[in-house]
């Protein structure tokens, strides 16, 4: 059991955050442990059998259970950049994280701690672009609605009802003690003091099951697995069979078959093979009948199907079956 203090000072620094270092090094630990969490079993197929980038690296990185290096977990930030520029970073990190990372994986018997710093961090910082581009990089769309997604629904039911409601529905190893957080992990009793500059919530689609603590930044960090993460692998149908097409027109069915995680206009007019001018006109409309709402992610705007939308879907692919 943690008690994480969290004073007024702190409060008011809760941020929500993503981070494509983090994310990146959930879904090699998920590689290492996948017989423990099946939901991302497609992501094994991905990984290329001869690599031309140092997969084992990165394999022995993330193998121990209750230890990942300090060098791919970094501070995040409020806006993260593009993922190859966030792993670039990772060669310039601190020698004091790099000499303490090295420390333990020498422990541990692992022969990356024979290394000099700088070229742990140097390759290390090489294999996860390399890794994330022949990998991830299909797939980071979608990951970034997923945790977009997440981000957002947290933000309102923090508006609307408060940090406390906000921070109890992150996990149900988190819940809110009145003067900070309890999280069920590990054994025994440990209560960390407030650092006075405040929490970030992480959401990550390759967390798995649970929630992981790093309390050795300033702020601390809580990751956990985002709303929704099985929508990764969700596919949209390739027809509308069941008569939804006719109602509503084939190009609008089309789309909201693909808004099974939000998207811009742009992501759904490359998927659809459609102008965006198209595509903006058609979702004019879905909103104006109530099968899709939208907001504002940095410059993107992302919809969503609303729940009239799903259960014209299910209706439509009941019929088809």
């Amino acid at each position: 059991m943690i008690e994480l203090e969290l004073t007024v000072p702190d409060l008011t620094k809760v941020r929500f955050t993503s981070d494509a270092v983090w994310e990146t090094t959930a879904s090699l630990t998920l590689i290492n442990h996948r017989q423990h969490f099946q939901l991302h079993r497609h992501l094994q197929p991905r990984v290329p059998r001869d690599p031309d980038f140092d997969l084992a690296l990165l394999l022995e990185l993330t193998q121990a259970d209750h230890f990942i290096p300090d060098l791919l977990g970094p501070m995040p930030s409020a806006r993260p950049a593009h993922p190859l520029d966030q792993f670039a970073r990772l060669a310039t990190t601190d020698e004091q994280v790099l000499e303490s990372d090295l420390r333990v994986l020498r422990e541990l018997g692992s022969r990356i701690g024979r290394m000099p710093s700088r070229e742990y961090a140097e390759r290390t910082a090489e294999a996860m672009a390399a890794y994330w581009t022949a990998v991830l990089e299909p797939l980071w769309g979608r990951i970034e609605a997923i945790t977009g997604a997440d981000i957002a629904h947290r933000s309102v039911a923090l508006a609307s009802d408060g940090l406390e409601r906000a921070l109890d529905e992150l996990h149900d190893a988190v819940t809110w003690a009145g003067d900070g957080l309890t999280l069920a992990l590990g054994q025994g009793q440990v209560r960390l003091p407030s650092t006075g500059q405040g929490l970030w919530l992480l959401p990550l689609v390759f967390r798995g099951p649970g929630v992981m603590l790093a309390d050795n930044s300033t702020p601390p960090v809580i990751a956990y697995s985002a709303r929704g993460a099985g929508q990764l692998w969700e596919r949209p149908v390739e027809s509308i069979v069941g008569g939804l097409d006719a109602l509503i027109g084939r190009s609008r069915a089309a789309i909201l078959a693909h808004l099974s995680v939000p998207l811009s206009t742009t992501a759904l007019a490359e998927s659809l093979v459609l102008s965006p001018g198209t595509v903006s006109q058609h979702l004019a409309v879905l909103v104006s009948a109530g099968l899709c709402t939208s907001r504002r992610d940095g410059k993107r705007v992302l919809y969503s199907r609303t729940s009239r939308a799903d259960l014209l879907l299910d209706i439509d692919a009941a019929q088809a079956r």
